[in-house]
């Protein structure tokens, strides 16, 4: 076997058992867990959850700090986390005929550090259409009147970057892409500083605000109603 196939083999069976999908699906809201609420939610004892913890964090997928006494994990990278956006969307497609999503994580959730869902892919299409960003068989790229638009929100990327500016995430409960990248990641982090959206604090669902109504309609020219919500 090639070490291509061999390492696709490996992330599968790293990714593959329940408890360890589980906890990496609890860390695409971008944030630190502790390790025993992890377990929690992946429904595994806390001597378990280390365990899977540690194969996963041992895999590369994971990265871990030191708080006192607790340890604290998140997703390695966005690109891990793109890795899993990409995974759900293939699982979404098997099986969708019987998997339940629940509405509100449909209209509007974190994909690790940017917006996906229902909002987010609206927000994509706005951005497109209005000519903020271009979509081509390469990706997205920023466009000159996006960098002027990003100006008046008083929002620029930095000097060094390490990661791409923009680029498209499908979207795995819409079929479509939404932005991640850079781009993604400031807007989202605009949006809930500016407390137009709300944090879940059981999984990674957002909840948007008043204020959040009025800033997508100042930013994107988007409204809500127009997202199938009453």
């Amino acid at each position: 076997m090639s070490s291509g196939l061999s390492n696709i083999a490996r992330l599968g069976a790293l990714v593959g058992d329940p408890v360890r999908a589980a906890i990496l699906a609890a860390l695409m809201d971008g944030g630190e867990h502790a390790a025993g609420e992890l377990a929690a939610r992946a429904g595994a004892s806390p001597q378990a959850g280390s365990a899977h913890l540690k194969l996963l964090l041992d895999g590369g997928l994971l990265a871990v700090s030191a708080r006192g006494r607790h340890r604290y994990y998140c997703l390695r990278d966005a690109d891990v986390a793109h890795a899993i956006e990409a995974l759900s969307f293939t699982a979404h497609l098997a099986w969708q005929k019987t998997a339940h999503l629940e509405p509100a994580l449909k209209q509007v959730r974190r994909c690790y550090d940017h917006l996906a869902g229902a909002l987010g892919v609206a927000i994509c299409d706005s951005l497109i259409l209005r000519g903020r960003i271009i979509a081509g068989s390469e990706g997205f790229a920023i466009s000159a009147t996006g960098y002027e638009w990003l100006a008046r929100l008083d929002l620029s990327p930095p000097r060094t970057i390490r990661r791409a500016l923009v680029r498209p995430c499908l979207d795995w409960s819409e079929g479509r892409p939404h932005v991640a990248g850079w781009l993604g990641a400031a807007l989202c982090e605009r949006l809930q500083t500016a407390r137009g959206l709300k944090r879940n604090s059981v999984n990674r669902g957002l909840t948007l605000t008043p204020k959040g109504r009025t800033l997508l309609g100042e930013y994107f020219g988007l409204e809500w109603r127009s997202l199938g919500t009453p």
